[in-house]
């Protein structure tokens, strides 16, 4: 690299990490909210926190030039760190990719400033999942070098549980190899090259003694209300077919914006939206924006596991919180066979509501 273009680098990097910790360190309190509907105490095997899609990228203020990392991405990710670290007190945190939203060059200056916000911030082990938007900023072996992971996928074990994080970041080409994405090579449904694959059932004929759960950033469904198999996984059969085989007990994705529950061969599959895009849903009433969502993952035990979401708009003083099941996660419930008919029934409790609203 010629010299004047690295002491650009340099000081690009240095200013961008200045102004992003400035914008973090903004730390407010605990929302009252969260800690009443946190999980704080109980007896659980295991608890995660989880964020996703975070999408970070810096953008100049046209009013005063200086440059400002998005909101969507500095205030979820703060209140998430605060509520983990102060409240929620878990065994592991997971980032589920997308961290960087990937739209100019600037993305390889800025991921390792929010990567050491994760690490310097949060008080609990924490483990990164490569995105699609990730290789859309730069090359997996950057993303290898920032991290300083060996390979872009890998497991944890802890406690009693193995938690084995895939990278879906890779495509078929028209001499049918399977090669990396790069901004060049954008590729949206996700899928496992043949070592990585192989690397997968190894892992899972060696954790007969462990409970399963597998974290990759693209669902390996057979279809949602809006995608089929194609746009989600390449040979997601294949892998839903080992998940089960190996009694898998949760495979937790991101990427879509949409919120699914889909149980098959006995494992459950959670699509989870990231912290600010729409859930593109049927009808708008299942829609979430600019909610800043993240997310609890605990196991009790008798080994159920939960995984509740927590939202908020940019505006609104509290977060509200769900749980994430068949009955909140439309991906999984009648509507994915007869819309028409949800849509009636989403209809009738409207007219019910405004009937019970006229009543007050």
């Amino acid at each position: 690299m010629p010299k004047r273009n690295l002491i650009v680098f340099i000081l690009v990097t240095v200013i961008l990490s200045a102004l992003v910790f400035f914008l973090f360190e903004r730390k407010s309190e605990v929302d009252s909210s969260l800690t009443n509907s946190f999980v704080t105490n109980g007896k659980f095997d295991l608890k995660i926190g989880y964020i996703t899609d975070l999408h970070c990228y810096s953008k100049q203020n046209s009013e005063t030039g200086e440059w400002e990392m998005n909101w969507r991405c500095s205030q979820p990710l703060t209140n998430f760190v605060n509520m983990v670290n102060d409240v929620f007190k878990p065994d592991v945190v997971v980032e589920g990719g997308d961290l960087m939203d990937g739209r100019d060059d600037q993305e390889r200056n800025i991921y390792p400033v929010v990567f050491d916000f994760f690490e310097k911030k949060l008080d609990y082990p924490r483990y990164h999942i490569l995105g699609n938007h990730e290789t859309r900023g730069f090359l997996k072996e950057d993303w290898l070098e920032l991290t300083n992971y060996e390979k872009p996928y890998y497991f944890k074990d802890v406690k009693n549980y193995r938690l084995i994080f895939l990278d879906g970041n890779n495509k078929i080409n028209i001499q049918g190899t399977s090669v990396d994405t790069t901004p060049e090579l954008h590729y949206y449904p996700g899928h496992l090259d043949p070592e990585q694959k192989e690397w997968l059932e190894q892992t899972l004929k060696t954790s007969a003694d462990k409970n399963i759960l597998v974290f990759v950033h693209q669902p390996p469904l057979e279809k949602t209300l809006i995608k089929n198999s194609s746009e989600l996984f390449v040979e997601g059969d294949v892998l839903r077919k080992m998940f089960s085989e190996y009694q898998v007990k949760a495979v937790i994705s991101g990427h879509i914006e949409e919120m699914c529950y889909v149980e098959e061969g006995g494992v459950v599959y959670y699509t989870l939206p990231g912290v600010h895009k729409v859930n593109r849903q049927l009808l708008e009433k299942d829609g979430f924006k600019d909610q800043g969502s993240f997310y609890q993952i605990t196991v009790n035990k008798e080994q159920k596991l939960e995984i509740k979401m927590f939202h908020k708009d940019q505006e609104a003083l509290e977060y509200q919180s769900l749980v994430v099941n068949q009955e909140t996660a439309v991906c999984n419930n009648q509507s994915i066979k007869n819309p028409e008919a949800y849509e009636i029934l989403v209809e009738k409790q409207e007219k019910i509501e405004e009937e019970n609203d006229d009543e007050k």
